[in-house]
């Protein structure tokens, strides 16, 4: 397994943190509970990759945006 910031994730930050600093601190205290889903294989309950490296997800958690890319191969 490999991950890591994408540009395009990394771009995304970078806008979110000028923006919109409420998203990125949500964005960011999420992401411990991501790398450990990481680390472990699996990607977070309710997260729907948009594409094989799943650069954006989803969760069911309300106002908790994640911006992560993994790939699983």
């Amino acid at each position: 397994m490999s991950h890591g910031l994408s540009d395009q994730a990394a771009a995304v930050l970078g806008v979110m943190a000028d923006k919109a600093p409420e998203v990125f601190a949500a964005t960011v205290r999420f992401l411990p509970a991501i790398t450990a889903a990481h680390e472990a294989g699996t990607v977070p309950p309710g997260a729907t990759p948009t594409d094989q490296w799943g650069d954006v997800f989803d969760t069911a958690v309300p106002g908790a945006p994640v911006i992560v890319e993994w790939f699983s191969g």
